[in-house]
């Protein structure tokens, strides 16, 4: 490992601030924002005060405090990677974008995290600020958005399960394709009275065609394994090999391979 320039070594010094001040400024943020009931003289509705109060709506005021949790949460796991591997001496400058977007991340996880159960588990109105705060604790949602920040991974992976479980499509059928095995008979003479051929496989269905060359020619359905065809006068007209394919009647079933129908005097 190369030693790092001035550069590098002023980046990673500053780096190493940032993570260090981040958390403690995220953790003053919680602390002013974190919602207290208040009953003001002369009223009987309790009202939300907090060393900043920038708003008395309850919903706003858990949306904030999910979001700085969840920053805080992947402050703290990019502040304790940082520590790691600066302390082994294997810090490398290609992550310090990944320190940086690690915050916006977690605070995107846990505001996804709490839209989901917020969405899911409560249902009181949002007119009613007392029956919010009495059924989603800011505590339990805090805590939800701290771990979501500072284990990313596993809440992309929750999320994704939850998003395949409610978005499941139900799965489809797969559709044989149709597969020639032999024919029956294997050559023909030149302009042979019999036009018949036998075309045994598997795959075949009730509307399956089959062309010799380029041009299709009427057949029979026996079973899922027999199309019984009727040649052209023009096809025994001459001498050579003629490709006999089965085109599948359902809708992407595809087309056999090739087998060659020998014409010969």
């Amino acid at each position: 490992m190369l030693a790092p320039t001035e550069g590098g070594k002023r980046l990673e010094l500053g780096l190493g601030l940032y993570l260090l001040i981040l958390p403690l400024l995220l953790t003053c943020l919680l602390v002013a924002i974190w919602p207290s009931p208040y009953t003001p003289q002369g009223k009987t509705v309790a009202e939300l005060r907090s060393l900043w109060n920038f708003t008395d709506q309850v919903e706003v005021r858990l949306l904030a405090i999910v979001l700085v949790s969840g920053a805080l949460g992947s402050a703290i796991s990019a502040a304790r990677s940082y520590a790691n591997f600066h302390g082994l001496g294997r810090y490398e400058a290609n992550w310090t974008w990944w320190y940086l977007m690690k915050v916006p991340i977690g605070m995107g996880l846990a505001l996804f995290l709490y839209m989901v159960v917020r969405g899911g588990l409560f249902s009181a109105s949002l007119s009613d600020s007392g029956a919010v705060m009495d059924t989603a604790n800011p505590f339990g949602f805090a805590a939800l958005g701290a771990l979501a920040g500072m284990f990313a991974k596993e809440a992309s992976d929750k999320l994704e399960e939850i998003f395949k479980a409610v978005f499941r499509t139900a799965e489809k059928t797969p559709v044989a394709r149709p597969k020639i095995e032999r024919l029956e008979p294997a050559a023909k003479k030149l302009h042979d009275a019999d036009l018949t051929l036998k075309v045994e496989g598997s795959g075949f269905d009730a509307n399956s065609t089959v062309k010799v060359g380029d041009k299709k020619r009427d057949s029979v359905f026996k079973n899922a394994g027999l199309l019984v065809v009727t040649l052209s006068s023009e096809d025994l007209a001459k001498a050579g090999k003629l490709p006999i394919v089965v085109v599948a009647g359902t809708q992407g079933g595809g087309t056999s391979a090739a087998v060659e129908l020998a014409v010969a005097g």
